[in-house]
């Protein structure tokens, strides 16, 4: 007997690769009535270069320098929306394009998560959290060449608990993530 798919984690990092493994997973949530959580996770900072960062500028010159930086970034790029808020914005637009409604027939269709942090963690985190029978990641074609897979991909598939199934890029969209 076949286990249905209750709730479907799609980490997305909003590159043209991801978009084939969007409407896949749009697809299997609708055919299953699933739920679609679709996962953003802005990339920290490796730990070992911000420690060694603080150290040479101190923790407080660090904080200010940060501080700056992202609100210099944000307000050049985006004004007063925040990054979460135009990420969370934008895939909420593209979910109502692709028919994917917040109440899809009386049901919970989609939960958009977007985070700061650890990639794989967070992926790993947040299917736990979302109990996830199925990750969805999307792969540009070129990663998908004989057993050379990109590090995100190759530490959620030795890592999770979970089944996770990998949906190339169609043939001749490479896409830059």
């Amino acid at each position: 007997m076949m286990k249905t798919l209750k709730t479907i984690l799609l980490p997305t990092n909003i590159c043209e690769s991801c978009m084939h493994a969007f409407n896949l997973g749009a697809v299997l949530a609708e055919r299953f009535r699933a739920t679609l959580v679709i996962l953003h996770v802005i990339d920290a900072p490796a730990a070992d270069i911000e420690a060694r960062l603080q150290r040479l500028l101190g923790k407080e010159a660090w904080g200010h320098l940060l501080d700056g930086r992202q609100a210099d970034a944000r307000n050049s790029l985006i004004g007063k929306k925040t990054a979460n808020r135009l990420i969370r914005d934008a895939m909420d637009h593209f979910c109502t394009l692709s028919g994917i409604a917040e109440n899809a027939a009386g049901r919970h269709a989609r939960e958009i998560v977007v985070t700061n942090g650890n990639v794989v963690e967070d992926i790993l985190y947040y299917s736990k959290t979302f109990n996830c029978e199925l990750i969805l990641l999307g792969a540009r074609r070129g990663d998908m060449v004989e057993t050379e897979l990109g590090p995100t991909v190759n530490a959620v598939l030795r890592k999770s608990q979970i089944p996770v199934l990998l949906a190339p890029s169609p043939p001749g969209q490479t896409g830059i993530c």
